[in-house]
C-alpha cells in the first residue's frame, strides 16, 4: 500500500512516497520543487504535481494521498478560500485514479475533497498542524514531553510549543499565529533585506537603509558562509547570479551604496548585523511563547529545543539564547530525509493511520 504526503506551497512543493510493508512504513521517494507560484501561476501547481506522479510511479488505485496547503496566502488568488480551493481541486483532478484524497486541517485532522471545498478557510496555511500532530507521536516515541519545534525555511520561521506530549498551539491561522509568536516572516532565502533592519552600520555610523528589494537574506547568509550558492534555491532580487561577489553588490545596495563606495570588509560588517537583527527576531518570539508556557505553570528552562530547516543556524542561536537545556537537530531526532519533508511526511502518516486503522 502506498501512501504520498504532498506540502503545496507558494513557492516550494514537497513531496513523499511512504510504502506500507511488512507490517512497517518505510519512505520510497521524496521530491523537493521551488516553484514561485506568483511567477509561474496556479498551473503550475499542477505541472509540478504530475511530474510527481510520474517520478513516484503511482498505479490505478493503489495510492493514496495527503496533503497540507500553504500556497492560499499567495496574492495570485483573490483570497485565501479561492486559494484553497483552487488548490484542492488540482490536487484532486492530477491524482483522481488514487483510492481516496485527504487534506490537513488546522484541527490536526483529515477532509475529504468534498468537505474541504465546502469550508476551504479550515485547510489554509495547516502544515503547522501535520507538523504538530507528528511531533506529538514523536513526543511519545522519543519520550522527549517538553519541547518547542522552531523550523526556518526560505521565507517563513515557524514554532510549535510541545507541553507534556500535546501541542500547546493558540493561534490556528496565520494572522493569529504572527500575533502569538508561532510564526515569524523570516526565512534564510527569500527575505527582503530592509525588512529585517531600518538602519546598518555605515563607515562608524548607522545609515537609514532604501526601502527597495536590493537585497534578500539568501545573500546574507551565502555572504557569511552559512548557505552555500547551490543552496541559494530561489531567485535573487536583482535577477543575477549567486556569486559571493554578487551578493556582496546586493547588500551594498541596501544603504544606498555600491562595491566602489564599500569594500567587501565593510559590507560583511553590514550582513553581519543583519544576520544579529534576524536572529533576535526569533528570539523576540521565542521569549514570547516561553512567557506563555510560564504563565500556564509550565517551567521553560526544563524544555529542550528542536531544530529544523535550511535555516537551523539561526534556530540554533536564537533557541541558546532564549535559554532552552538542550538543542536537538531534527535530522538526528527522525532522520535527514524525513526533516526535509517535514509536513509532507506528516501528511501521509496521518492517512496511513486513518487507513489503516479500518
Amino acid at each position: 500500500m502506498v501512501f504520498v504526503g504532498l506540502d503545496i506551497g507558494g513557492a516550494n512543493i514537497k513531496a513523499v512516497k511512504v510504502v506500507y510493508e511488512e507490517n512497517s512504513l518505510k519512505i520510497a521517494n521524496v521530491a523537493r520543487v521551488y516553484n514561485p507560484i506568483w511567477v509561474l501561476g496556479p498551473k503550475s501547481i499542477e505541472n509540478v504535481l504530475s511530474d510527481v506522479k510520474k517520478v513516484f510511479g503511482l498505479e490505478r488505485g493503489k495510492y493514496y494521498v495527503g496533503a497540507c496547503i500553504t500556497a492560499e496566502l499567495s496574492d495570485v488568488f483573490e483570497t485565501k478560500d479561492v486559494g484553497v480551493k483552487t488548490v484542492v481541486e488540482i490536487t484532486e483532478n492530477v491524482f483522481d485514479d488514487s483510492i481516496e484524497n485527504y487534506f490537513v486541517s488546522i484541527d490536526m485532522g483529515l477532509k475529504s475533497g468534498e468537505e474541504a471545498l465546502r469550508n476551504p478557510i479550515v485547510l489554509a496555511a495547516a502544515n503547522w498542524a501535520a507538523s504538530a500532530w507528528l511531533l506529538e507521536r514523536i513526543s511519545v516515541e522519543k519520550m522527549i514531553r517538553d519541547f518547542v519545534f522552531v523550523d526556518i525555511g526560505s521565507t517563513t520561521t515557524t514554532i510549535i510549543p510541545i507541553a507534556s506530549g500535546k501541542a500547546m498551539i493558540r493561534g490556528f491561522w496565520d494572522p493569529e499565529k504572527l500575533a502569538f509568536g508561532e510564526i515569524v516572516y523570516t526565512g534564510v532565502l527569500r527575505t527582503n533585506v530592509c525588512s529585517i533592519v531600518d538602519k546598518v552600520p555605515y563607515k562608524g555610523f548607522f545609515a537609514r537603509v532604501s526601502s527597495e528589494r536590493f537585497a534578500l537574506s539568501g545573500d546574507i547568509h551565502l555572504v557569511l558562509g552559512y548557505i552555500k550558492s547551490d543552496e541559494y534555491t530561489t531567485e535573487t532580487a536583482d535577477g543575477r547570479g549567486k556569486s559571493f561577489e554578487e551578493a556582496i553588490a546586493r547588500i551594498a545596495r541596501v544603504p544606498c551604496a555600491d562595491t566602489k563606495m564599500l569594500s567587501v570588509d565593510e559590507v560583511i560588517e553590514i550582513a553581519r548585523y543583519v544576520y544579529e537583527a534576524q536572529v533576535f527576531k526569533v528570539f523576540e518570539a521565542l521569549m514570547q511563547i516561553r512567557s506563555w508556557l510560564a504563565s500556564k505553570g509550565f517551567k521553560p528552562s526544563l524544555f529542550s529545543a528542536i531544530v529544523a530547516g535550511i535555516g537551523k543556524h539561526i534556530a540554533v542561536e536564537a533557541c541558546r539564547r532564549a535559554g532552552f537545556k538542550e538543542i536537538l537537530d531534527i535530522d538526528n531526532v527522525v532522520g535527514s530525509k524525513i526533516a526535509s519533508v517535514f509536513p509532507a511526511y506528516a501528511s501521509a502518516l496521518m492517512v496511513a493511520e486513518k487507513v489503516l486503522r479500518k
